[in-house]
């Protein structure tokens, strides 16, 4: 059986769309369980006339302590995570049991998110194309990410490494904590036949997410000593940003050091060669206009993803005392 596990808070605006789409890719041996985080709205009201089962917590505990409980509340060996706010494309639930039957060594696996995200706007389409570039390029191969968003993992695998790390009260790192553990053990393939669209960040909300994100993935790190093979934490991405932060530094060294404009367009090509993969891919899709903005963006974010990064090396010393405290041993 596959048990589709939803963590929920404050999620009324997206329970509709999402339940249609879970329904409409029904499958004869399926569950859907919805762990409500102590929500205020009517998320529970409207999840309860659907078809599906409802752990209300009396107690908020995030998002890493709901999908826990839900594992819990399972009867299927599969579990398929979605996050609340996406909707299913056709297919994927279906392909989520097929995966396992066909490959039934496996233990994880993980799909993609849509280049056509659920909001509209220029930042929310920058950020599901610049995250889709990234990982499809690894479909049917192994990755060193799990998203909870649309992933799915045997049951028993899940309790065995301790499922997620309650620690992280956030919609944070847990997801990357979680991968790294799972690689320990087994691998993470990537089918790109597993498709949800999600709702993406607006430019404000991009901005306290990289930052907030940045600290924690570089404090996880240091801990686990294990960079990224796919998604927007890869290498090259690292690279992008340390160019972008040098070269906007060099810009205020131009006036006084006549060697500094050569080394800020040596950093500024090594930013666009760096960049050239997902850029060339926006351009085919969106258009050059649409491409040239997404660059300038990138630009910015890579500037505050750098100072990020800065902050999380001298904040780490005072932040050792997070442990990996997984399902075992988890709260109630």
């Amino acid at each position: 059986m596959v048990s589709i596990v939803i963590p929920t808070y404050n999620a009324e605006r997206f329970m509709t769309p999402l339940l249609d789409s879970i329904f409409r890719n029904k499958i004869e041996d399926m569950e859907v369980i919805i762990i409500d985080d102590c929500s205020q709205d009517d998320t529970v009201k409207i999840a309860g006339t659907y078809p599906v089962r409802v752990v209300e917590l009396k107690k908020n505990g995030g998002p890493a302590r709901a999908r826990n409980i839900g594992v819990k509340a399972a009867e299927g060996d599969i579990i398929f995570f979605l996050d609340s706010d996406v909707i299913v494309l056709d297919g994927s639930v279906r392909e989520v049991k097929e995966y396992f039957k066909k490959n039934p060594d496996s233990k994880c696996v993980i799909g993609v998110c849509s280049t056509e995200p659920l909001n509209r706007g220029f930042v929310p389409a920058y950020m599901a194309m610049f995250e889709y570039v990234h990982l499809i390029s690894r479909q049917y191969d192994r990755v060193s990410v799990f998203a909870p968003r649309c992933g799915a993992i045997k049951k028993d695998f899940f309790l065995k490494i301790g499922g997620y790390n309650e620690n992280y009260r956030g919609a944070d790192v847990e997801d990357f904590e979680l991968a790294r553990r799972i690689n320990k053990e087994d691998c993470i393939i990537l089918d790109p036949k597993i498709l949800v669209r999600h709702q993406f960040a607006d430019f404000k909300q991009a901005l306290r997410i990289y930052f907030r994100r940045t600290v924690m993935w570089v404090h996880l790190f240091f801990r686990a000593k294990k960079l990224d093979n796919a998604g927007p934490t890869s290498p090259g991405n690292g690279i992008a940003a340390i160019c972008a932060f040098l070269s906007f530094l060099l810009v205020f060294f131009m006036p006084v050091a006549g060697l500094a404009k050569y080394l800020f367009l040596f950093l500024l090509t090594a930013y666009l060669v760096s960049n050239l993969k997902w850029w060339n891919f926006m351009r085919k899709e969106k258009g050059l206009a649409f491409a040239a903005r997404a660059l300038l963006l990138n630009y910015f974010l890579g500037i505050e993803i750098m100072v990020a990064a800065m902050y999380a090396v001298v904040s780490y010393p005072f932040k050792r005392g997070l442990r990996v405290q997984g399902f075992e041993g988890s709260r109630g």
